[in-house]
């Protein structure tokens, strides 16, 4: 008899031993996934060069039909046709040698890109291509200019430079934040810990190396509306009232090797009714070194602006090209 309960008590011990390890197992299991998320988004901040590029995917008659009468088939085409580059190049330690580079993809016409680099921005621009693409004329061109040299050389497809002090809100184009851009990015930062804190982060039983994050328009709405008046009070009593109808967000997310590759949205998820996928996708990349460009035409903006108040005499009559 005592055997027999010695017996007993091992057989429940061990029992109990099995199902507390499978809770603690699927407790991890369940952790897990967003312990790898929050290693890779520590990893991309800590980067010191980043780069990703953003476009759309899926089917384009999935939009048309979703957007219906209000969408034009040609302008859906042309989105999924263009995408946006950005690079970060942190340089040395601090942020006032920090570099940014946006490179555009318009319908398939690739060259314009905007650089920020120690206090300068430099920009170039396949200008020739883009009008015609968009209906210009020469002449619309040439009435451009002006006959400025700065903007000649632009129009020509050159590199132009520009000194950030000469901008309006000069302030805001620094490469070194400021104590506000400091605050909104430590409140961006908060509220996208929140927003996986309290999302259902499950693998892809297909693919290892895709997450699925599930959270829901009422969170989105509450997180926003904590964003907006942590860095502006004042949009407290402003803020857009709260969706009527609570509903899943699905965001996917790639990692490789602890790193982000892609990110995806279905914004088809927010259209009632709607069938299919087109896809907001943000593709990362390693980024590189972001240098000056060489031989670029110094504009010096007071000579176009000061005589005027700020504006331009030759492109007051100017009007889009139907």
């Amino acid at each position: 008899m005592r055997v027999q309960r010695h017996l007993a008590g091992v057989i429940a011990g061990v029992t109990t031993l099995s199902v507390l390890g499978g809770c603690a197992a699927q407790q991890i299991q369940a952790l897990e996934p967003k312990i790898e998320l929050r290693n890779a988004a520590q990893q991309l901040a800590d980067a010191q060069q980043t780069g990703f590029v953003l476009k759309v995917t899926g089917n384009p008659d999935d939009l048309v039909a979703a957007a219906g009468k209000e969408a034009d088939a040609a302008t859906v085409a042309q989105l999924f046709n263009s995408s946006i580059t950005m690079t970060t190049d942190k340089g040395g330690a601090g942020e006032a040698d920090d570099r940014s580079s946006l490179a555009v993809n318009v319908d398939g016409v690739t060259g314009t890109e905007i650089r920020f680099v120690d206090g300068a921005l430099y920009l170039k621009a396949p200008v020739k291509d883009l009008a015609a693409k968009f209906g210009a004329t020469p002449a619309d061109i040439k009435e451009l200019s002006g006959g400025a040299p700065g903007l000649d050389a632009l129009l020509a497809g050159k590199w132009i430079s520009v000194d950030t002090k000469q901008l309006p809100g000069a302030a805001a184009a620094s490469a070194k934040p400021d104590a506000e851009q400091q605050k909104i990015l430590a409140e961006v930062t908060a509220s996208a810990t929140n927003l996986l804190e309290g999302a259902d982060v499950v693998r892809d039983s297909a693919d290892d190396k895709h997450l699925i994050v599930t959270s829901s328009t009422a969170k989105g709405y509450a997180e926003a509306k904590r964003l907006a008046t942590a860095v502006e009070p004042s949009l407290a009593s402003e803020f857009p009232a709260a969706p009527e109808k609570d509903q899943p967000v699905v965001i996917d997310l790639w990692l490789d090797g602890g790193k982000f590759t892609a990110a995806e949205v279905n914004v088809l998820q927010f259209v009632e009714g709607a069938q299919g996928r087109v896809a907001a996708r943000l593709e990362f990349t390693e980024g590189g070194a972001i240098d000056a460009p060489a031989g670029a035409t110094a504009v010096d903006l007071s000579g176009l602006l000061g005589a005027t108040g700020g504006t331009m005499p030759y492109l007051k009559d100017l009007r889009p090209v139907n």
